[in-house]
This record gives C-alpha cells, structure tokens and sequence, in this order.
C-alpha cells in the first residue's frame, strides 16, 4: 500500500482528534530536531528575497474553501453550540443568557436561541450576521468588545471564536467578558491561528506560504500580491499577539476568574522552513514554542 494510500484510510476510519493526536506524535522527532536548530541559529540573514517569494508560493497550494456557504456557515454553528452545551452538561438549565463576542454570521447563537437559551451577539461589523440568527432572535448590537454596553453580571456565559488574535485590546477584552459575567458563570475563548504560527497572518487565500510573514517583509509582501492580482493582505485585522503574551494574560487574569479547562493546539506544518531558514525566524522571537502553537481553546469560571 502505497503512503498516500495509508492516509486515506486513516483519515477516513480514524477519528478527527486521533489524526490530529498521530500526526503530532508522528511529527515530535522533527519538533525536536527544528528546535535544536532554532535555538543554534543566528539573527542573521533576517528575510528572503523576492524569488524564493516566487518559489516557495509555487511549493505550497492554496487551501480548501473554510466555508461560507449557507450549509457550512449552519453546520458550523451546531458544532460549536455544542461544544458548549457540553462544557456546561452539568449545569446547562442554570445557564441561560449568552454573549458572543465577535460573531460575524452568529450561527453560533443562532443555534443557541434554537436550543431555548437567549441569546446576543456583538460585532464591530454587521454585514456578516446571518438573516436565520435574526429570525431566530437572536439580538445583534455592533459594538467593541473592549468597552461592552452591558450592566455588571449580566450573562451566565461570554463565549467567542476565532475572534481573540483579532482584538486590539485582548487584555481589555478579557476584563470587559469578566465584568458583565455572573458569578458562577463562565467565559469560554477558542482562537487561532496565532499571529507566529504557520497561518498566523490569516493571509492564505493570498500567499500560501507557512510564516510568510516572518520569511518576508511587509512590503514585499504587498507588492506581491498585486503583481499577481491576489487579494490584499489586511495586515492592520490582528493583534500580533505571540503565544508568550497570552501566557503572559492567563497569569494575570482578573482574580475573579479560575481557569478550570485549558488546552494549546500544535501546528508542525511549517518546520521545514523553520530548519531551512532558522535565522528568519530567531531574528524575530527568541521563544520556539511561539512558533508551533496555533490555537488557544480556555474556559474561564467567575468565582467571585
């Protein structure tokens, strides 16, 4: 049987989070070995030129559609209102008041109203809220999530995905979700990819390649994409926020909250560049780990 073969099978009779869990076991020897060259390299040379640009976008494909279609966009939502509605099993007729924090299409609170709970839904833009989540009843305000127009306690449970690297202000944005969180409620942040990952800069329907944003710099970068008619990078849409920061914010959360789930995903998929080209990427963070963590998933209980 041929290795392509072998995934497939894999991939089709093995669970989700088992392939992840075999991909990185299978992936820590080369973990290991880009470390140690990480860490023996020098800062020098600091970026590529334009023609590995060139090379390095022909090696990497561009990948499949995230979904944005009706379908994708509703079973999205029911997969995280799930995984929700599981992290509070034990309480989940106690808990009633939800706030989304950065929910674009909203289907995730959408699916919530459809569960019984109410449900609101804030974004600093409203052309992404899905007409189903109105329907529903779902109340949508266009707001900043660093400075919430909501009285003290007011939601059982503040909840926001893939939105937290996007934030200006995440520290703010955190003491704001505590603030208007009940005590014996809950705040529960997923977020990736992280801004020094493989797709930290979220620019992969335009430049397809790993850490492009620390091979290359900006400018290049732009010119690049309108060379080849690509779509614009939006490079102002992240808080640049490496995985050290982040730690840096769990330790000194407000004490009202206890952190009770915790959990960082890897992203091995660029390590070939990290071994190729160290320098680029010791020239800008000292720390490897900021390199491999992608994602963030943490549940937050408001003790006092």
């Amino acid at each position: 049987m041929q290795l392509n073969q072998f995934r497939s099978l894999v991939k089709r009779f093995v669970p989700k989070n088992a392939v992840y869990e075999l991909q990185t076991f299978f992936g820590l020897h080369k973990l290991l070995r880009a470390r140690k060259i990480f860490d023996a390299s020098a800062k020098e040379p600091a970026w590529l030129g334009p023609e590995m640009l060139d090379s390095l976008q022909q090696k990497y494909p561009f990948p499949p559609n995230y979904g944005y279609d009706q379908e994708s966009l509703g079973q999205r939502g029911k997969d995280r209102a799930g995984a929700i509605l599981r992290l509070i099993n034990p309480n989940k007729n106690e808990i009633n008041t939800f706030l989304e924090l950065g929910c674009w299409d909203g289907m995730v609170s959408c699916i919530l109203r459809r569960k019984g709970k109410t449900a609101t839904a804030i974004d600093n833009r409203s052309e992404g809220f899905d007409a189903r989540a109105v329907r529903e009843g779902v109340r949508f305000m266009n707001m900043d999530a660093a400075c919430l127009e909501f009285g003290d306690e007011s939601f059982d449970f503040v909840f926001s995905f893939d939105a937290f690297e996007h934030f200006a202000r995440p520290a703010t944005v955190l003491q704001e979700a505590s603030r208007v969180t009940k005590k014996g409620g809950f705040i529960y942040l997923l977020f990736g990819p992280l801004y020094m990952s493989p797709k930290g800069l979220h620019a992969y329907r335009s430049v397809t390649i790993p850490y492009c944003q620390f091979l290359f710099q900006k400018e290049m970068l732009k010119e690049f994409t309108q060379v080849n008619g690509l779509q614009p990078i939006d490079f102002d849409q992240l808080n640049g926020w490496s995985l050290e920061e982040f730690h840096q914010l769990w330790n000194r959360c407000p004490h009202t909250l206890k952190r009770i789930k915790y959990y960082e995903r890897l992203d091995l998929s660029g390590l070939d560049l990290v071994m190729k080209y160290p320098s680029c990427f010791k020239s800008k963070t000292e720390n490897f780990d900021n390199l491999v963590v992608s994602s963030i998933a943490v549940l937050f209980e408001k003790i006092k």
